[in-house]
């Protein structure tokens, strides 16, 4: 990556940023990255265990995920968490009503966002097209780099 698409990344990101601190004052989900990132895990994947959810964090630790599940659970109600009738070590987690519609909000806030900023800025729809090509481009190598994180051993 040059200096100047590195310096542009990071302008965005900045201004991204700072917009969505502004705009989580006025109509806020009140959700942490990482608790956002794990309703949308829930949402996409519909059930999941502690274990499942830990495993697409490297370098976390599933206690971590453990205790921000049961934030979610019991401070938020965002999410319900059942033990597995056949095996009891294993806890279940899924949204609840109230968590749906809370990634839901966070998720169309983040688009309203992304919207706002193409509109203004008068994004043709041929950059549109690549920012789409561009965007699943790097879904997929992040996806690919996330499944080998996962498969490698865990630093002590």
């Amino acid at each position: 990556m040059g200096p100047e698409l590195k310096k542009a990344i990071q302008d965005l990101s900045l201004r991204m940023r700072l917009i969505r601190a502004a705009q989580e004052g006025e109509a806020s989900t009140n959700l942490t990255e990482r608790e956002a990132l794990i309703l949308q895990q829930l949402l996409e994947r519909s059930e999941m265990t502690v274990s499942e959810i830990a495993e697409s964090w490297p370098n976390v630790s599933e206690s971590t995920i453990s205790l921000t599940i049961t934030r979610l659970w019991r401070e938020k109600g965002l999410v319900s968490k059942t033990i597995k009738p056949d095996n009891q070590r294993i806890t279940l987690v899924q949204l609840t009503d109230k968590g749906r519609q809370t990634i839901q909000k966070y998720l169309e806030q983040q688009t309203e966002r992304f919207n706002a900023l193409f509109h203004a800025i008068h994004v043709t729809p041929e950059e549109k097209d690549a920012l789409i090509r561009i965007c699943t481009r790097a879904s997929k190598f992040l996806d690919e780099y996330l499944s080998t994180m996962q498969n490698q051993p865990s630093k002590p």
